[in-house]
């Protein structure tokens, strides 16, 4: 594999694109869902003005790879070239098995939403499947539109069980799991066939992450935890009573099925406070997951869950509690790939604690577990921040402490009295300094600019009051 990358490489260095071209179509023949060979395959073509080409192998490299980096400076690339022929070769190569999707929604009292979800999925699958437990007008709302069958169910509070009810209806060889508050992205439409065709030779069962945009408040948060898409009839099926996963006869914690995230965007609204507390959300998951943890003790990750929702409802302990039970059992489960929100939530818990010795322990360890897992070296470094503030503010009371022990101080070693005269307050200067309060510690280092021995010292740190105080003066003009 480098061998091959070190010789791409140079022939990129080379600028013989043709010949980069050749290797990396052979090359993808043979890996066909390694996003990277297809993004090197983009740029030969792009820097040999097959845009037309390139665009269309960037779109795949963006569907294998949907949180990639490179998306927006390459496509704002293309816009900047003109349009080329189509290429024949590099359409075989793009070629897919063609496979029938069908949508499934489960619903509940969905007749606001249910429209618009439905609509966005036109054009998209081959079939819809509305699950639905109702009592208003969900199911007749979803009959007025082509490709969509009803199955109606009776609710038994297990959300894993009415999915797994729907999947006998299914005549689709894939199915795609969406909530009837979820909007396909239109831009995303094609990627759906498109991404069952590329995973359909697998031998080893696939089962995708989709890409949810969560609204919240106005901000919109990355989600691509949820395997939502999946072939039919490979033995797949839903686990658990709420937050259900995906696993086989043998569980979930099992590495026989190829886990992998798509380009395949769900705009989601079921998050906004407002919903939240119309559908008492936390009461209900609180109830279904706290069943799960006895019906299923073991499992790190109803614990994980139910600490989250207890977190949220308030119920601190609870939460506490729940977490730490599921990082005993989390570690002790190798293939449990949610340690890492484990430890946010439970250096979130520390931070609000103000225990923030406990919270950088909590950091140090998932970073241990994850070394690459960016969140964590950001919250790291927020605790640290947190950490040196609170020590500043110690530093300071230990100073104002020694003023105010020097005048009653009667001791057999005798005391600094120059603490009182000026060492006290140039030290209250520069944590004033470090606070980011230039006016007030510049003040204390002019008073005492020409004491002896420190005199060298207070010209360098005014210097640099200076310096900032134009650069804030130059970026304010």
């Amino acid at each position: 594999m480098q061998q091959r990358q070190d010789v791409i490489i140079e022939l990129f260095q080379q600028q013989q694109f043709i010949e980069a071209e050749n290797v990396l179509k052979q090359a993808i023949s043979n890996n066909p869902l390694d996003a990277q060979l297809w993004v090197m395959l983009g740029e030969a073509l792009l820097l040999q003005n097959q845009s037309q080409a390139a665009k269309r192998v960037f779109d795949r490299a963006w569907l294998l790879d949907p949180q990639a980096q490179w998306v927006n400076h390459i496509y704002k690339r293309l816009e900047q070239v003109s349009a080329a022929e189509r290429r024949e070769d590099i359409d075989e190569l793009l070629r897919v098995p063609k496979v029938t999707v069908a949508a499934a929604i489960l619903t509940q009292n969905e007749a606001a939403n249910i429209a618009k979800c439905i609509m966005a999925l036109q054009g998209a699958v081959d079939e819809i499947l509305v699950v639905d437990s109702s009592t208003d007008e969900t199911r007749k709302i979803a009959s007025r539109y082509p490709k969509v069958k009803v199955i109606p169910i009776t609710w038994e509070d297990d959300f894993a069980a009415a999915r797994n009810s729907g999947l006998p209806h299914v005549e689709s060889d894939w199915v795609i799991w969406v909530d009837a508050d979820d909007v396909l992205v239109p831009d995303d439409i094609a990627s759906v066939r498109e991404a069952a065709g590329v995973f359909h030779h697998l031998d080893i069962v696939p089962a995708l992450h989709v890409w949810h945009l969560n609204q919240v408040s106005g901000t919109v948060y990355h989600d691509f935890s949820q395997i939502r898409m999946f072939p039919v009839r490979r033995g797949l099926r839903f686990l658990g009573r709420v937050h259900e996963q995906i696993g086989t006869s043998k569980g979930i914690f099992h590495n026989d099925i190829y886990r992998r995230a798509v380009k395949i965007r769900l705009q989601h609204h079921g998050y906004e406070p407002s919903v939240m507390q119309s559908r008492a959300k936390f009461e209900r998951n609180l109830r279904l997951l706290k069943l799960m943890t006895q019906e299923d003790p073991e499992n790190p990750g109803h614990w994980l869950y139910y600490g989250r929702e207890s977190l949220g409802a308030g119920e601190e302990e609870q939460a506490l509690a729940a977490l730490l039970e599921a990082e005993r059992l989390g570690l002790q489960t190798p293939s449990f790939g949610r340690m890492p929100d484990v430890y946010n939530f439970l250096v979130q818990m520390m931070t609000v604690r103000k225990d923030y010795s406990q919270a950088e322990t909590y950091c140090l360890k998932a970073i241990a577990l994850n070394p690459d897992f960016p969140d964590m070296h950001f919250n790291l470094a927020q605790v640290r921040m947190k950490q040196a503030d609170a020590l500043l503010r110690l530093a300071e009371g230990s100073i104002k402490k020694s003023l105010a022990c020097l005048p009653s101080y009667r001791g057999s070693v005798s005391a600094d009295y120059q603490i009182g005269e000026w060492k006290a307050e140039v030290a209250l200067g520069e944590l004033a300094m470090r606070a980011g309060k230039l006016s007030k510690a510049r003040g204390i280092f002019i008073k005492h600019l020409n004491r002896p021995n420190i005199t060298e010292g207070m010209k360098s740190k005014l210097t640099a009051i200076e310096s900032e105080r134009q650069r804030l003066n130059e970026d304010h003009a």
